[in-house]
This record gives C-alpha cells, structure tokens and sequence, in this order.
C-alpha cells in the first residue's frame, strides 16, 4: 500500500534531499512501497545535471538546470519503482502531468504538459509546475514543483529552467487571488491518486526523517 507523507510547514531542502536518497534505497530493497511527499520547502536554489554554471547551488540528481524552490510553492516527491509499475521515466512525467493539468482544470485554469526542454505544465506562454526527476537501480526520486502562491521575484536571480524568469506563472498570478495551499494539495492529492489508480494509502504527517523506514515510523 502507498505511503503518502505530508509536511505541513516549510522543510529545510537538503534534510529532505538526503530523505530521498534513503528512500530510494528502501524501495529497491523492498523495504517499503511507492511513496509520495508533498509539502513546501524554505528557500532554496538548485540544480539538476544539465546545469554547467559556476553558481554557488545545490546540485542535484534530477534533470533540467537552476529552479527555485520556496513557500507557497508545492511540491511533491515521487519514489516510484518502475519496474512494479511496468513504466519507464517518460510514463511517469505524463502521469505527474496529467495530475496537475487535471488540478488546475479544477481551479478554472487551463493548461497542457510539454516535454524535451520545455518538459512541465505550461498556462498560455508560461510555466507553472516543472518536473524534474532522478532514476536510481529501478526507482525514482525527486519530482515536481507547483506555482500555487509563489513569490515570483524569487525566480530573477536565476534562468529557472534554462528559460528567462518572466516565463514563470503561478495559479495567484493568473487568477489574481490567492489559494489555500492546504487546499491544493488534497485536490492534487486525489489527482494523483486517480492517475496512478491508488486505491488505499496510508497517510503520515510531519514524520521523522531519520526514523522512517528504520522500524521506528511507521
């Protein structure tokens, strides 16, 4: 049965970075099933592999290049074992895609997945969720990143995604009010849970980095 995990106050990155990584392992080894986290992250900046800058950001293992990563901003990590699943990677990112496409649709708000360099959920001309994932052995890590209410300054300092900053949107900005996050991510939730047919789950909220998966929780 799939674990959902929720953290329901920004997290620092690299604890949660390193929390992945021992996912992954766990699944492999089959330890414990496909999980997925959501929450929101404090500030933070980082890279995947196709990244060539000399920039002083977190490099990661996912593809793509710089993002930025903050409140307001959903995000939710998938360690997903592939071969269970009988997907490969490109399965998973039409999947992660049709979830937030159909969540938007919910809000009113249209948009359409695209891939190669532009891979993500895009509103007209803008991007509004990037996805960006890792494989280790047969299973998946990272995932993506939903503009719900994101300071979207935040985004100047870098070229999120290789692209110019002003190519990112949030649902804030093209609905001009605001969105109970908290609110999102349950219809986010039920998104995924109908394209990945997730029929029972446990849930765990706000859990123990270092105890998950070592007999302590759950």
């Amino acid at each position: 049965m799939p674990d959902f995990i929720i953290f329901e106050t920004p997290m620092e990155y690299k604890p949660v970075l390193y929390f992945q990584r021992k996912l992954v392992d766990l699944r492999n080894n089959d330890k414990i099933d496909d999980t997925f986290i959501f929450l929101e992250h404090n500030d933070v900046y980082t890279a995947g592999v196709h990244y060539r800058g000399n920039d002083d950001i977190i490099r990661v293992e996912r593809g793509g290049y710089e993002t930025y990563h903050g409140p307001g901003q959903l995000v939710v990590y998938f360690i997903i074992n592939l071969r269970e699943r009988k997907m490969n990677a490109l399965d998973l990112i039409k999947k992660i895609q049709n979830s937030v496409v159909n969540t938007l649709k919910y809000y009113n708000i249209e948009s359409y997945p695209m891939l190669n360099e532009k891979t993500g959920v895009w509103h007209e001309d803008r991007k509004i969720c990037s996805i960006g994932i890792a494989i280790r052995g047969f299973s998946t890590f990272h995932g993506m990143a939903l503009n719900v209410n994101t300071d979207l300054s935040k985004f100047n300092r870098i070229m999120p995604c290789n692209f110019s900053p002003d190519i990112m949107t949030s649902m804030e900005r093209i609905s001009g009010r605001p969105f109970n996050i908290n609110s999102v991510r349950e219809r986010l939730i039920q998104s995924i849970e109908k394209e990945f047919d997730i029929k029972e789950k446990n849930i765990y909220k706000n859990v123990d980095l270092v105890g998950y998966g070592n007999g302590l929780l759950p």
